[in-house]
């Protein structure tokens, strides 16, 4: 690819210098003097720096929460720290006589604010595609055919998985999916740091085959799934729920319930299943009956209630908002994805459902693939296959709704270039993106960064367009 398409993370190169509330204390009679020191940062770097003491041994350096460390020289540096963050540095004077010792000399500094790229992608090497974004931006997952990845966008940093898939992501970096490890067809698990956790679901499950997490929180506290229950027979869940069965995990509380049923309009076992969980824990669903209808629970021990969901004195379904890829906004005001309109040949619609306002807006083509809470809603002739346009659709502007192309949309209201990097000509070139082809599938709470996909002669590429970044450098 071209060093265009390959922009790390730019830091500022100036390095400036800061010293403020700088605590210091006058020694005591015999005390080693109170060093005073400087610092400097360079991005996400903090360089400090002092005189030597007479009589001391050595120093001891302390950087907000982290461990102490131990050094004989006057100069030293922290790496790796979050941008835009402010630590406290504390330095002191060892003496042999510990009663000697300096007072502890106190210094608040901040590292820089994190300049990135407008654009940018990657390729997984194990052919996973993105699937999330945190809420607030800073972390993507994916995952496809047992691998998977999660990225940190604030140092672009990603980490491929073998035998495990994401489909969420907290804001902390804690990822949800499904884990292969112990189980061809896959056990719900979450990553805590570096390790997977499988969820265990035996206090609710009598036999269960494959499993998997599909939401949590934003405060990483709460996580919903499902899993597939075999012993129809005798569970009692299956009798109640069907073969797939929705589960909530309390991470605080270490507890897995099924959420309660609701009135069904059907009386066969169908599937329902969890697919999105609000901040406030509202859990979004489907039911998988006479068509799919979506669900929501307005927690886990209240019924799930039907959205948006006609039917005739027949008891069959006219019009239903549903489908498998139907989730919630970042804070839960609206439902996006897929419409079914029964009394036109099964017409599929996309849709987005307002929950403040009880308002129900379709559109043309496929499906909405991703949604703000600012409510611009992003459409796919067909989404996660290739040959499809991501549309821009802001419903604040009233019908008829205009469906702007991604990248005129977003080059006419942010403008970003979007083609500048990727020619959309047929001629062959191997750093060129199809964006014919792109699909928009998440967007950050501050609708400022938008999360897309599309599959090209490479694999799938994983990008992440950001409205507050920074031009690329013209060639």
């Amino acid at each position: 690819m071209k060093n265009i398409f390959r922009m790390l993370l730019v830091a500022m190169i100036a390095i400036v210098a800061i010293a403020c509330e700088n605590t210091t204390e006058e020694p005591k009679d015999g005390q080693l003097a109170t060093p005073e020191f400087t610092c400097s940062v360079s991005g996400n770097a903090i360089m400090v720096s002092w005189e030597a003491i007479e009589g001391a041994a050595y120093y001891e350096i302390t950087l907000s929460n982290k461990a102490t460390e131990k050094t004989d020289k006057t100069v030293h540096r922290f790496d790796d720290l979050e941008y835009n963050t402010e630590y406290t540095v504390k330095l002191q004077a060892i003496s042999t006589d510990e009663s000697k010792n300096s007072a502890v000399a106190s210094q608040k500094v901040k590292t820089e604010e994190l300049l990135t790229a407008q654009y940018r992608e990657w390729y997984p090497k194990n052919g996973a595609a993105a699937t999330a974004m945190s809420n607030n931006g800073r972390w993507v997952v994916g995952g496809n055919d047992r691998s998977g990845f999660v990225l940190d966008l604030s140092k672009d940093e990603m980490v491929e998985f073998a035998g495990a898939e994401f489909y969420d992501i907290a804001d902390d970096g804690t990822a949800v999916g499904a884990c292969y490890d112990n189980n061809a067809d896959g056990n719900a698990a979450l990553l805590v740091g570096d390790k997977m956790v499988e969820i265990d679901l035996s206090s609710v499950a009598v036999s269960h085959g494959m499993s998997c997490c599909t939401g949590i929180t934003p405060d990483a506290t709460y996580i919903v799934g499902w899993y597939w229950e075999y012993d129809e027979a005798n569970s009692y869940f299956a009798q109640q729920y069907g073969a797939v069965v929705p589960f909530c995990y309390d991470v605080l509380k270490d507890r897995v319930t099924v959420p309660a049923e609701g009135e069904r309009i059907y009386n066969e076992n169908y599937a329902t299943a969890i697919k999105s969980v609000a901040p406030d824990r509202t859990l979004l669903g489907y039911q998988q009956s006479e068509g799919i209808h979506s669900i929501v629970w307005a927690d886990e021990n209240t019924g799930y209630e039907y959205v948006y969901f006609d039917y005739n004195d027949s008891y069959e379904p006219v019009f239903s908002l549903g489908d498998t890829q139907n989730f919630f906004t970042q804070s839960g005001r609206y439902i996006y994805g897929k419409a079914t309109d029964f009394a036109n040949g099964q017409l599929a619609l996309p849709a987005a459902y307002d929950r403040e306002t009880e308002t129900l807006y379709t559109f043309t083509g496929g499906s909405v693939s991703a949604m703000s809470d600012q409510g611009i809603a992003f459409i796919n002739d067909a989404p996660y296959y290739l040959g499809t346009t991501s549309y821009v659709v802001d419903i604040n502007k009233g019908e008829p709704y205009e469906q702007i192309p991604f990248e005129e949309w977003i080059f006419d209201t942010h403008k970003v270039d979007i083609a500048s990097f990727h020619p959309t000509t047929d001629e062959t070139d191997s750093d060129g993106l199809y964006m014919e082809a792109v699909i928009t599938i998440a967007v950050s709470e501050d609708g400022t960064k938008y999360l897309g996909i599309t599959n090209t002669m490479q694999g799938w590429l994983t990008y992440v367009v950001d409205i507050n970044g920074q031009p690329a450098p013209q060639q």
